[in-house]
């Protein structure tokens, strides 16, 4: 035999308070037929009606509100031979009441069941936050730890990136200090073969073939001695780290080193700064030298920039006689060209280093023409002060 326990489950519950109902309800009819104490007895009715807002089942008040009124029409009826009318109007109206009750019973039900609902969503949806909020923190923790250790990665690769920058640094100071040592050793023996083929020339002046010979000796002892020492201008180049460059300063300074006499400089440049090589100084200058060494009528010397989508372009311009078509690229090559053969060939290399580019634009009879582009993250405009 199967035992009902004090309501562990929602259906026990409800077979507990229909138990309780039906018999409270047959108790009350009981008491209604016997005794016949009207209104009194009749709002006993209410509590069972009462108990029906505990059941599961939504609708439970209506059917409960139907099973009294059946109830107490029932025991209007048996209680009496023959049923007063006004008593009989009595119950009808008692019986709307619980119409009403039941309706509002009901209503308060649905909204139990709502809010019951909303809880337990609300729980839920708090339950997956909660969930959430653990998942979050643990990636938060895992990511900064991620975090922590390719900073401490990053810190030790600055570190030794640092040492490594100072050890080069200083190797590149030592060679410099080697470079510059074995180069003032072979001028002064270059020096010294040059005076031996001065005096061998003088002695060899009876002689075409001797003299001949001396000659291109002589000639080649000075290409030797011009590429010596143009290596002692361009010995730093890469050494020290690129600046921000005022153009227009950098070519008057370069103008004053070479001292252009009476070529005319017009610089239509103000405020504008370039990133780049210490070096950059070299490149107007040996633009200028070229201009005077190879322009062979030049008089006026021009040099403006104009913006551009990706920066600015730097022109260069005279009034020589230009270059060739077919030397415009070659000009850049190494070992091109009347003197060293290194001047253009480095301008472009010193240039490159923070990527800026140069080329030959201009048309051959009517002056050289040379644009260095310079992208936007290299260049900046500064007002002058006042």
């Amino acid at each position: 035999m199967d035992v009902v326990g004090f309501g562990k489950t929602q259906e026990e519950k409800d077979q507990l308070v229909i138990l309780a109902m039906l018999c409270m309800s047959a108790g009350i009819f009981a008491a209604d037929v016997i005794i016949q104490p009207g209104f009194v007895i009749w709002g006993l009715y209410l509590v069972p009606l009462l108990m029906s807002i505990w059941l599961a089942y939504r609708y439970s008040p209506f059917f409960t509100a139907m099973l009294i009124s059946g109830a107490l029409l029932l025991g209007g009826f048996a209680g009496h031979a023959r049923l007063d009318p006004s008593e009989l109007l009595d119950r009808i109206v008692f019986v709307l009441i619980m119409a009403v009750v039941a309706i509002l019973i009901w209503e308060i039900r649905s909204n139990q069941v709502s809010l019951e609902r909303e809880i337990a969503e609300r729980r839920t949806a708090q339950e997956k936050l909660e969930d959430l909020t653990h998942t979050l923190e643990i990636r938060v923790a895992d990511r900064t730890r991620e975090l922590s250790e390719v900073n401490e990665l990053l810190k030790n690769d600055i570190i030794e990136r640092a040492k490594s920058d100072r050890a080069l640094r200083a190797a590149n100071q030592k060679l410099n200090i080697l470079s510059s040592v074995t180069r003032h050793d072979i001028l002064n023996k270059l020096m010294a073969l040059l005076t031996f083929l001065d005096l061998l020339k003088e002695e060899a002046q009876t002689n075409p073939v001797i003299l001949e010979y001396t000659n291109k000796e002589l000639e080649i002892a000075g290409a030797i001695q011009r590429q010596i020492e143009f290596t002692r201008d361009y010995q730093d180049l890469g050494v020290k780290s690129p600046a921000w460059e005022d153009v227009a300063a950098v070519i008057r300074r370069a103008a004053e080193t070479l001292k252009v006499g009476g070529v005319a400089l017009d610089i239509a440049i103000r405020g504008l700064q370039v990133y780049a090589d210490p070096l950059i100084e070299k490149v107007f200058y040996n633009l200028m030298e070229n201009s005077i060494r190879h322009g062979e009528h030049v008089t006026t010397i021009s040099l403006w920039y104009f913006d551009t989508d990706s920066g600015v372009v730097i022109v260069y311009a005279d009034n020589g006689v230009g270059i060739i078509a077919q030397d415009k690229d070659r000009i850049f090559f190494r070992g091109f060209g009347k003197h060293t053969g290194l001047g253009m060939f480095l301008c472009r290399e010193i240039l490159s280093i923070t990527g800026l580019t140069i080329h030959e634009t201009g048309e051959p009879g009517r002056g050289a023409r040379f644009e260095i582009t310079v992208p936007a993250e290299y260049c900046r405009i500064v007002p002058k002060a006042g």
